[in-house]
């Protein structure tokens, strides 16, 4: 077979450049401690890494939304704790100055204390993080939620927006809660209506329990008069009316256990209404902390503003909304420890992953360096006899011969 020059020169080039070029690969994989550079080196592996690196920037994205979700949650719990604690310190105060020993100064005192605790409450709920961004003001974090106009009343300039971190696939957390519902939407503690004791006639003590409408097909919104009347025989008979006269409950003997039910509502009463007595229902499911607190501050404030049937009941009902806040904090607290708790929860589950992953995508693109020097050192090998072949055969010519 007769063998050109050019086609011999060709060849023996081919072939030099194309171990050069293996060589040069290998050591690419050495230097990066890697097997797959490019789709060519495994396509296979090459999916499923870039599937596991994108599956990874997911994870992380995961990962830094419940660093931040975590961190709003943690400040909002420790807030609502710190207003529990006011709240109870409102609530004791409420109590202490019920006794009817203390004189009106010492009273006044006790206002003092409790208009302290209610400023505050108004600091605390006009707080804001370390980025300057209001905690309590819904979707408007960067205009102050509360507002204390001359009179004393607090007003919400907020919104009720909730915000949500995507800490996995297909799921949210809540991380924030808005002040209205926090401070300004307090369950009513007596239920969906609420007595207006301040223009009530009582001469004796009782109480509205609890005024909830239990049939809300056949209920119909309105202020209703709950009155006692005399029976003809100096018993007491209780009679119920709309706020246009009309009579919504006859009048029947009154029987303290016994709850009154009428326009697809239930009212439990204590105490001991008489004869002649009068209270207001209005429709009111929620109060704000706010006005709760200026009400017994009011009362403390006022001279014998504690003294009378229709005083204490007025009392009371402070007494039972500032229970009620508690209560409600409470829950509001919770919720925020349980979003905490799914936090720690998803997190340990995308470290996991992250583990899992790291090792599949170690297992796929990881060198055997042993085996890659191995492979090295024999491609070395081949370039080096291969150019000390081609430099001897190249020289040689016929007259090597004669």
């Amino acid at each position: 077979m007769r063998v050109a020059t050019n086609q011999f020169y060709n060849l023996n080039t081919s072939n030099l450049l194309r171990i050069q070029s293996d060589a040069n690969t290998t050591l690419a994989h050495l230097s990066s401690g890697k097997r797959v550079h490019t789709a060519g080196d495994d396509p296979v592996a090459s999916i499923v890494l870039e599937n596991l690196k994108q599956q990874g920037q997911q994870l992380s994205q995961y990962m830094a939304n419940i660093n931040l979700a975590n961190n709003r949650l943690s400040q909002q719990e420790s807030r609502i704790g710190e207003y529990e604690t006011l709240l109870m310190n409102s609530r004791d105060l409420i109590v202490q100055g019920n006794d009817g020993a203390l004189s009106d100064e010492n009273k006044g005192a006790i206002a003092q204390d409790l208009t302290e605790t209610r400023d505050a409450i108004l600091a605390l709920a006009n707080n804001q993080d370390e980025s300057g961004n209001f905690l309590f003001a819904g979707f408007q974090t960067q205009s102050k939620p509360f507002i204390e106009d001359p009179n004393g009343v607090v007003s919400y300039q907020g919104d009720n927006g909730v915000r949500e971190a995507v800490v996995a696939d297909g799921v949210t957390v809540p991380v924030n809660e808005s002040g209205e519902r926090i401070f300004m939407s307090i369950p009513n503690a007596s239920g969906d209506y609420r007595a207006d004791y301040a223009n009530a006639v009582m001469s004796d003590q009782w109480f509205v329990e609890q005024a909830n409408v239990t049939n809300p097909a056949v209920h119909v919104q309105d202020n209703f008069q709950i009155q006692f009347l005399d029976d003809g025989f100096g018993n007491v008979n209780v009679e119920v009316t709309d706020s246009g006269g009309a009579v919504v409950l006859p009048s029947q003997p009154f029987d303290v256990t016994v709850p009154l039910n009428f326009n697809g509502m239930e009212v439990q009463l204590s105490g001991n209404p008489q004869i002649g007595d009068s209270v207001t229902l209005g429709p009111q499911t929620e109060v704000d902390i706010f006005s709760t607190l200026q009400e017994a501050i009011d009362m403390l404030n006022t001279p014998s503003g504690l003294v009378g049937d229709r005083e204490q009941a007025q009392y009371a009902q402070a007494l039972a909304d500032a229970g009620q806040a508690i209560t409600h904090a409470s829950v509001i607290r919770a919720e925020s420890g349980n979003h905490l708790k799914s936090l720690e929860t998803y997190q340990e589950q995308h470290e996991n992953l992250e583990l899992v992953a790291a090792s599949a995508q170690s297992s796929l693109e990881d060198l055997d360096y042993a085996k890659a020097i191995t492979e090295f050192e024999k491609q070395s090998l081949a370039m080096n006899s291969l150019s000390q072949t081609f430099g001897k055969l190249s020289g040689l010519t016929l007259f090597n011969y004669i």
